[in-house]
């Protein structure tokens, strides 16, 4: 079966996206996304794990290569943070602790490099248990964001409760921007919810010079999307 393949012999790899710090022009970290020959999409992928039931070990072993290949390049000592995409049920594992502390006792990465981004491709079937996970990883230095904040329907509940490190404004809000005074608002309004709580913002989608402009002029800390820099491979 080609999904055993690709997780027992990790047929995949990674692209790495850079992130900006807006205000100063530079690279702050680099977001992880998982790559296939064997998939054109890649959420195919882990929908077909979903459904085998085999999520946690694509997850996991995604996790183990994305660290891996990210402190191999030598990006790590020069880069900042990595912000890696996670599964709530892969953070509600009962493997997860051993796996990850095994990775941290390697020397890989500290615990202060690594950012989960919480994905919005699975719907959190217990808000208090992962609100519990987040704050025990929080105390050991991790740190965490919701990711594509705006596109789903529980967002306000998951700022709230959550109380992510990062935001991640989902691209709509990116696109045209500099001619929506609608969206600008809105940005303002969350930006200052942001400030007021210590939660750094980070706009994605930024694919032209208008809205990255306007996005400086708004204050917006960080900022991602192919204007800035596209996902690729890492070069040593």
């Amino acid at each position: 079966m080609l999904l055993n393949k690709i997780i027992e012999d990790e047929m995949f790899f990674h692209h790495y996206q850079p992130i900006y710090n807006l205000k100063e022009d530079r690279i702050t970290g680099y977001e992880v996304l998982l790559r296939s020959t064997d998939f054109s999409n890649p959420e195919t992928v882990f929908f077909t794990a979903q459904q085998e039931k085999r999520l946690y070990e694509l997850d996991s072993r995604s996790i183990h290569k994305a660290i891996l290949t990210y402190q191999t390049a030598g990006f790590s000592k020069k880069e900042g943070h990595l912000f890696i995409n996670i599964f709530p049920s892969t953070l509600l594992n009962n493997k997860f602790p051993s796996f990850i502390y095994n990775i941290m006792n390697d020397g890989l990465l500290t615990n202060q490099q690594i950012v989960f981004e919480i994905s919005e491709r699975e719907k959190i079937s217990d808000v208090n248990l992962l609100k519990e996970t987040l704050h025990h990883f929080k105390k050991l230095g991790f740190q965490f964001a919701i990711d594509d904040f705006g596109k789903g329907y529980a967002d306000i509940e998951k700022i709230i409760e959550l109380e992510p490190d990062y935001l991640k404004l989902d691209k709509y809000f990116s696109e045209n921007l500099h001619s929506s005074k609608k969206k600008q608002v809105f940005i303002k309004n969350i930006l200052r919810y942001c400030n007021h709580f210590n939660i750094e913002l980070i706009l994605e989608g930024l694919e032209n010079s208008l809205d990255l402009s306007i996005s400086k002029k708004l204050g917006i800390p960080l900022g991602q999307g192919y204007k800035l820099g596209r996902p690729n491979l890492l070069s040593v």
